[in-house]
């Protein structure tokens, strides 16, 4: 019902990664969308370019008019007003990730899960089977300038879509072919322990067609014999597709892949690691089970460009500056190796910007043998996102925990204006800035790079 032409659908936090792709298909398969958020953003704007009528704030009397639907995010709150109104008005509520299992029926689906490299993975796997000749709908969950968006209704039967865990509705998905990046310990507010987390990506690839597994993560590979037909991936000797031979050449990375333990070819990847080596083996393997033959997948990642905020090139005259979504202890961790290994020698000097209360609270000291690849960091206050504070909980956990693991020079940030203060003077020539994290930390490297180039601050 709420995919059908001529339908009215209201958004509420269209500005969302995730949202936004949403809102896109469904105009473009003839609803009439609206949608509202708290602050305008690129997302937003781009929306009002694209004719999505977009209100600034939440209103209820949005709702007055006609609405045969209210898609909803999970980062919105049961009490928001637009929600009370729909409620009042018997207007239904729909999950964005169940209007998403609406939209993905009569599909070929593939499905991107995992803790971290989603984003990266489905832009690779669109990337591929555009390159190929095919036309697919992609949601990505972030913008892809590669792919000139987050979103595309494309004419052939395939659909890849970006699949979060975060509140657990993703079990609400089965698509014919899911891909599995690798599993940690996150969203403690939704799972209890990484047990929970474990047994939903379980049941999540039981509820698929077929699978790939990247069985260089320990708890991925336990899922080999308890999932359906799977294609396991990975540098290990025992991966069905396999990369060997891995040659780091800063923004891009080379190596020679296998399939069936026989050489296929060499793949010139244009991203830097190991990680996004696995997450390109992911795509390659992805799209192999959708009939594309993995010599002719190879060759289409040369035309792949990272998404939004992954591994993102600010500046590069002198210093290098880059900023990155990387919000997770492996994550960093997996960045802060690339840049070792692509750049030799060169002093790192990391930014990181905890994301929610929660999660602090739950891992903070996990984050200080991440950092182990950094001479210097700075850890600035934690971004609460939607969360309330929580007394005692504060980035200085994580400041300690990275004194403790590591030989860095750390300093604890007072606000991201300080942080920018402190970058102009200690900065060198040959430094390596990068800034890490899901908030807005971006926006101290973008007013870096812009000082950098100009000799003076950007414009706020």
């Amino acid at each position: 019902m709420i995919a059908a032409a001529g339908k009215r659908l209201h958004f509420v936090g269209i500005g969302g990664a995730g949202m936004s792709g949403l809102a896109r298909v469904m105009m473009a398969r003839g609803a009439r969308v609206t949608g509202s958020d708290i602050h305008e953003s690129d997302e937003t704007r781009r929306l009002r370019r694209a004719g999505v009528e977009v209100h600034l704030g939440h209103d209820p009397t949005i709702l007055d008019e006609p609405i045969d639907a209210v898609i909803v995010s999970s980062a919105i709150d049961e009490e928001n007003p637009e929600l009370r109104a729909a409620r009042h008005r018997a207007v239904p509520i729909v999950r964005r990730l169940h209007a998403l299992a609406a939209l993905l029926d009569g599909y070929q689906s593939i499905g991107v899960a995992g803790t971290h490299g989603k984003t990266t993975t489905s832009a690779m796997i669109a990337t591929i089977l555009i390159e190929v000749g095919l036309d697919p709908s992609y949601l990505i969950g972030a913008h892809c300038p590669g792919l000139g968006g987050n979103a595309h209704l494309g004419s052939s039967p395939l659909f890849v879509t970006e699949v979060d865990e975060s509140d657990g509705l993703f079990l609400g998905l089965r698509p014919s072919i899911s891909v599995l990046n690798n599993i940690g310990c996150d969203h403690l507010s939704t799972y209890r322990d990484l047990g929970e987390i474990e047994a939903s990506f379980l049941q999540y690839l039981n509820q698929s067609g077929r699978s790939v597994l990247s069985i260089d993560d320990v708890l991925v590979r336990g899922f080999v014999g308890r999932s359906p037909a799977p294609l396991t991936v990975g540098t290990s000797t025992d991966a069905d597709l396999r990369a060997t031979r891995i040659t780091p050449r800063r923004f891009e990375t080379r190596f020679e892949l296998t399939v069936g333990g026989r050489r296929v070819g060499s793949v010139r990847l244009p991203a830097p690691g190991v990680h996004n080596v696995r997450n390109a083996l992911c795509a390659i393997g992805a799209a192999y089970l959708a009939g594309v033959k993995p010599r002719d997948a190879a060759e289409a990642l040369e035309a792949f460009r990272l998404p939004h905020r992954r591994f993102e090139l600010l500046e590069e005259n002198g210093v290098t500056v880059v900023d990155d979504y990387a919000h997770l202890p492996a994550e960093i961790e997996a960045t802060l190796q690339a840049i070792q290994d692509g750049w030799e020698g060169r002093r790192i000097v990391a930014l990181f910007q905890p994301h929610r209360f929660t999660r602090t609270r739950a891992i903070g000291p996990e984050f200080g043998a991440a950092f182990a690849d950094a001479d210097t960091v700075l850890v600035l206050p934690i971004y609460p996102a939607s969360e309330a504070p929580i007394p005692g909980v504060s980035s200085q956990c994580i400041a300690d925990a990275i004194v403790a693991a590591t030989d860095a020079d750390v300093f604890r940030i007072g606000s991201k204006d300080e942080g920018l203060r402190f970058l102009t003077s200690y900065i060198e020539p040959g430094d390596f800035i990068i800034s890490f994290g899901a908030g807005d930390i971006w926006t101290v490297t973008e007013e870096l790079s812009c000082f950098l180039k100009e000799g003076s601050f950007c414009a706020s």
